[in-house]
């Protein structure tokens, strides 16, 4: 378990998580990206659902990729914001991008930013809430963009 009064020591926990589950998204590996988040954390991709707790996220995520054959999850820049000194929560921000292929041949690419909210417990910093917002969307020729999401969720504090 990583020490929450250890600052540097949350952080860089806190950034081994985001890339332990980025690394479990490119395996495909349900379970493990499930893994990552605390027993009743829940996942919001906007637009496509909310699955709560790890064997939805699990669930979910297995119809998300079903159609895809291959699929890389890139980590672009994050911020990690610790709550007060000795807390066990933080918040952060990670910008990615995914491409990949259906297994039809259909090229995807992807690019958005997640918000996230941490929490410290026996296992170690895991996510408590995740959320997706999409900023690019590309699926063959039709490709689609969206500005900045607005944060609504009081949850959600701004790392910056």
């Amino acid at each position: 378990m990583s020490d929450a009064r250890d600052p540097v020591a949350a952080e860089l926990a806190i950034r081994d998580l985001v890339h332990r589950y980025a690394d479990a998204v490119c395996r495909m590996d349900v379970d493990a990206v499930a893994a990552c988040f605390v027993p009743d954390g829940v996942w919001t991709v906007t637009g496509h659902g909310e699955p709560r707790g790890r064997e939805e996220i699990a669930g979910f995520l297995a119809g998300l990729l079903g159609s895809w054959s291959v699929i890389v999850h890139a980590l672009l820049s994050g911020r990690v914001a610790l709550g007060e000194p000795g807390a066990d929560t933080a918040t952060g921000r990670w910008y990615i991008s995914e491409f990949g292929l259906r297994s039809d041949g259909t090229e995807l690419r992807f690019a958005g930013v997640y918000h996230d909210v941490y929490a410290c417990g026996p296992d170690g910093w895991r996510f408590r809430r995740r959320r997706y917002d999409s900023m690019f969307r590309a699926v063959g020729a039709d490709v689609a963009g969206s500005p900045f999401p607005a944060i609504t969720d009081p949850a959600i504090t701004d790392p910056a």
